[in-house]
C-alpha cells in the first residue's frame, strides 16, 4: 500500500502558479511546478519492466493505477541511491575486512618479530581518512559515526604497545594483548560496521515518490527528500547546456537560504 507521507496538500488549494515545490537530490536543489505535483508518498514497491530507460526502473501502483516511475538521480545523471547505498556497504566491508587484517598481520609480527609496517596512526588508515571526512544529515547515522573513534583508536594504539613488549621478550603478554582487543574492541567495530550499513539501508527505505500530473498521464519520480514549497521570485534563463536537454531552462535562487534552485518545465520522460 503507498503511504502518504503526510504533506500539506491545502497550501495547493489557492492560486499556486507562482508556487514550486523543492526537492533535493543528492547536492542539488530542484523546483517542480506546484500545480503538477498530484501526490508524494512514501516510495512503494517497485515493479521492474523489460527493456525500459535505464532512468525508469519500472512502475509503481498507487490507489490502483499504475504509474511510471523515474529514478530521478540517474535522469540527471547521478548515481541511483539503491547503487550508492550498494557501494556504500561494500565499502565499510572492505574496511572492517582492512582492520580484520591489521591484527593478524600485527600477530604475525610479534610471532616473527618482524617492524609491523601498517598505519598505526588511526587518521592515515583507509578508513581513518574516510572516517575524518565523511559527514552524513542523519542522525542515526552520525550518532553511529561518533562510535568509531573510541575503539579505533585503541585498535591502532595497540601496535606499539606490542612491539614494545615483543622488545622486552614478552612475547605471550603482546598476544594477549592482541587477542584482548580482538574480543573487545575489534567486535565493537564490527557492530557499529553492522549498525551503520543498516542505519544507510534505513535512509533508502524512506525514499519518497512525487507523483507529477502531465496532462493525461501521470509520472512518479523518486526523490531524496522534499525541502519546501515556495514562491521564487529570482528566476532567470539557465545556460545552454547538458542541463537543457533535462527539461531546466530557468534557474531560481530560494529567498531564505540564495540556494540555487534548478527549475524543470520541459520534461523529456
Amino acid at each position: 500500500m503507498a503511504e502518504d507521507i503526510g504533506f500539506d496538500e491545502e497550501i495547493f488549494d489557492d492560486d499556486n502558479s507562482s508556487l514550486w515545490v523543492i526537492v533535493r537530490i543528492k547536492n542539488n536543489l530542484f523546483g517542480f511546478e506546484a500545480n503538477i505535483v498530484g501526490n508524494m508518498i512514501a516510495l512503494p514497491r517497485i515493479t521492474s519492466v523489460p527493456d525500459s530507460e535505464e532512468y525508469m526502473p519500472g512502475t509503481i501502483t498507487v490507489r490502483g493505477s499504475v504509474i511510471p516511475l523515474v529514478d530521478f538521480r540517474v535522469y540527471t545523471g547521478q548515481i541511483s541511491a539503491i547503487q550508492e547505498i550498494d557501494d556504500f556497504c561494500k565499502l565499510m566491508d572492505q574496511r572492517l575486512g582492512d582492520h580484520q587484517n591489521w591484527i593478524e598481520e600485527l600477530k604475525k609480527s610479534v610471532d616473527e618479530k618482524n617492524e609491523f609496517k601498517l598505519a598505526t596512526d588511526p587518521h592515515k588508515c583507509a578508513f581513518g581518512k574516510w572516517y575524518d571526512s565523511y559527514k552524513s544529515d542523519d542522525r542515526t547515522i552520525t550518532n553511529i559515526l561518533a562510535k568509531f573513534d573510541k575503539p579505533h583508536q585503541i585498535i591502532h594504539g595497540i601496535a606499539e604497545k606490542a612491539t614494545k613488549l615483543v622488545n622486552e621478550n614478552k612475547i605471550n603478554d603482546a598476544h594477549k594483548l592482541i587477542d584482548r582487543t580482538s574480543d573487545n574492541e575489534l567486535q565493537q567495530m564490527v557492530s557499529l560496521f553492522a549498525d551503520i550499513k543498516e542505519a544507510v539501508r534505513e535512509v533508502g527505505r524512506r525514499r519518497i515518490a512525487m507523483i507529477l500530473e502531465l496532462g493525461e498521464r501521470q509520472v512518479a519520480l523518486d526523490i531524496d527528500e522534499v525541502i519546501a514549497v515556495e514562491n521564487i521570485n529570482n528566476i532567470e534563463d539557465a545556460p545552454k547546456n547538458k542541463s537543457s536537454s533535462l527539461g531546466i531552462t530557468r534557474i531560481g535562487r530560494r529567498d531564505k537560504t540564495d540556494e540555487l534552485v534548478l527549475l524543470m518545465e520541459n520534461f523529456a520522460f
